[in-house]
Formats: structure tokens, sequence, C-alpha cells
């Protein structure tokens, strides 16, 4: 192989790195879907006497997210920031009283995407990484010697999750993000629970 067929390949292999890597900031409006294991505060007032329990939670809401991340080329960025993972709420009627309870999350994320180009507009990533969310416990109720619980522990948690960009300006894109995230909170508290995420907002390329 001579220098002229030589040099166009090495530029045709140094090319995506060349023009596509680069910093950016993502910030984006998230719609969050918890799903509580109110079993947990079921228990926990049933142990302290509640009789004629019924009880219902609602973990949908809207939250938001930062992120910053380094992309290396057109297939490959790391990113990490803060998302606010929402809040669940819990309410309880039993006879002689009623009961109030949330469970709440939020926390600094790293993630790597991985990313592939279909149009030169348009690209699609898968991501897994990790969340470090703070998680806080409350649980109230009418009858004050009844029951109550308050806790906030920091843990670590796996998070997973797709999503999509389109370039509309030079350096802005349109981002759209689908995140998983299991396992937050405690068993003995306010229970473990998981949560689903649909986010959208703007990437800016520096």
């Amino acid at each position: 192989m001579n220098f002229k067929t030589t040099l166009p390949l090495l530029l045709a292999i140094a090319a995506p790195s060349a023009f596509a890597d680069g910093p950016y900031v993502v910030g984006e409006v998230t719609h969050s879907n918890l799903s509580l294991d109110k079993g947990t505060f079921n228990k926990a007032l049933t142990a302290a006497g509640a009789t004629g329990l019924s009880s219902s939670d609602d973990g949908s809401g809207t939250q938001w997210r930062l992120q910053a991340g380094y992309k290396f080329n057109p297939y490959l960025a790391i990113e990490a920031g803060y998302i606010d993972l929402g809040k669940a709420d819990y309410k309880a009627n039993f006879a002689g009283g009623t009961a109030k309870g949330s469970e709440k999350a939020g926390g600094l994320d790293l993630a790597v995407l991985g990313m592939y180009p279909v149009t030169d507009h348009l690209s699609v990533f898968a991501k897994a990484g990790m969340v470090t969310a703070k998680v806080e416990t409350k649980l109230t109720s009418t009858t004050p010697a009844l029951t109550y619980i308050k806790d906030s522990s920091t843990e670590v948690r796996p998070l997973i999750g797709a999503g999509a960009t389109y370039t509309v300006l030079k350096n802005v894109d349109l981002r759209f993000d689908y995140d998983h995230v299991s396992g937050l909170g405690k068993s003995g508290k306010g229970g473990k629970m998981d949560d689903d995420m649909i986010s959208a907002g703007i990437s800016y390329n520096f």
C-alpha cells in the first residue's frame, strides 16, 4: 500500500474523533413514575394497631435534570450530573384516623453512552451507569401514638436508559431520554421503589 492510498484511509479513520468530539451540557424536564411498595407503610400502621386500613399511592410527577458530558467520537460519550428522581406520596385511611407518607429521591449520576448516528442530524443511544441518591422517607398519622417514621439514607443504585438527539442548530440538539432506576429506599422503612423517567430538553455542544 503506497502513501497516496494510505493517507486518505488514515484521514477517514481519524475524522470522527477530529470533528465530532468535545464537551456538552444537557438541561431537561423529566416526568417520573415511581412505583412505591406501599405494603411497608401498611405493615407499619397495622403493626401499630390500625384496623380497617385502606391505602393508595401516587408516584407521578415532573422534575428536572442537568448533565455535563464529553463525546469522544460519534459512538462513545460519558456524562454526569444531577437528577431529581421525584417523589411518591402515600395516603391511608383506617378506623379512627388517617396517615400520610412519602418517599423522595435525588442525586448525582454517572453514565457511559453508546451512540449510533442514524443520519447527519439524528443519533440514538443506550446508556448504563449509576446514581448516588439521597432517599428521604416520612410517615405520619393523625393518631400520634400510632406510628411515625422519618428516615434518610444515601444509596448507590444502577441506572440504565436509552434516547435520541436531533440537531436543530450548529451547536444545539434536541434530546430525549428514558431512564430506569430500581431498588430505591429501605425495605424496613418506606420500602423499595423503582423509577421510570421520560425526559426532554436541549443539549449544547461546545
